[in-house]
């Protein structure tokens, strides 16, 4: 029996590849997204695997019709304005959107019967430099898991890591593989924010995308970070990446950022032991994969 499945912000990096990998595994999928900073050209795959895309913001009144239309079991959420800088520009879009709109999600949801949501969130509620983004993703954490134990409606909430591969832009401040690889296939500057040191764990998009499916079916109530649970630094992924490239440039060097996590890893057991997932691709892999899809190698 066919199953059904709405992606909020569907026509973004990961979104994208969710919904693909959903339609792959039979599923039929609607994706709902603004479009602000997802891009329909994300969905042209899908589209042609009988994924329905439509164009909601999901703090309009239009995405109760949408939801109902679509009468999902599972609605996988991640739309978000999740660029850091972008929320310290306009914090009451941030919050309109990461935490209004998570109500307004979840509430659709429910009323159209879904089975379970998977709320896609961020490391950034830790609150390490206590940013407008990370206190949005935080209080939307907050506010799914209080509302979860007084509705059917099962919940999951997953924390990735440093995200990355094809389809991904150097436009946020987790995205340091797309901006370094975009600016070597470009021949343009690089620039290296403080020493070098800061640490990152970097998961490829596909494994990602496979917890999510996972999570679906098999966690409720739970909260789980993904990741290798490798701690790689910013210097070393720079060398991996001129092996890989062929680049032989230096990079220029800036001040730190101002917050900028020190040291970042996650403990991928919980999400190993409860989904029985386990990431399948390493970072050497996963940047050859996203090197030949920025050049037109495959």
């Amino acid at each position: 029996m066919t199953r059904r499945a709405v992606v909020t912000g569907g026509a973004g990096f990961i979104g994208s590849h969710l919904c693909e990998a959903l339609a792959d595994a039979g599923w039929k999928v609607v994706s709902l997204d603004d479009c602000s900073t997802g891009s329909p050209a994300n969905l042209e795959r899908a589209r042609s695997q009988g994924v329905q895309t439509l164009e909601v913001d999901i703090t309009a009144p239009e995405l109760a019709a949408a939801m109902s239309e679509a009468r999902p079991q599972v609605v996988f959420h991640l739309a978000a304005v999740s660029s850091v800088t972008a929320c310290a520009r306009d914090p009451e879009r941030c919050l309109a959107v990461n935490l209004e709109g998570t109500a307004r999600v979840w509430e659709a949801a429910s009323r159209c019967g879904a089975d379970a949501m998977v709320n896609v969130s961020s490391l950034a509620v830790h609150g390490a430099s206590d940013d407008a983004y990370g206190r949005s993703k935080r209080a939307a954490e907050t506010f799914l898991t209080r509302r979860a134990p007084s509705e059917r409606m099962r919940l999951v909430t997953l924390r990735p890591a440093n995200v990355y591969g094809p389809r991904q832009h150097g436009d946020g401040e987790s995205a340091v593989v797309a901006t370094w690889l975009g600016a070597m296939a470009r021949g343009e500057p690089l620039f290296l924010d403080g020493d070098g040191r800061q640490t990152r764990d970097f998961l490829y998009v596909d494994d990602a995308v496979a917890a999510m499916v996972l999570a679906a079916d098999q966690a409720h109530g739970h909260t789980l970070e993904l990741g290798r649970g490798v701690e790689t630094s910013l210097g070393s992924l720079l060398q991996t990446m001129s092996q890989k490239t062929g680049w032989r440039g230096r990079p220029s060097r800036r001040p730190a950022r101002p917050g900028d996590i020190r040291r970042s890893v996650v403990d991928p057991r919980p999400a190993i032991d409860l989904l029985g997932w386990e990431p399948q691709t390493g970072l050497d892999e996963g940047l050859r994969l996203t090197w030949e899809w920025l050049t037109g190698g495959v």
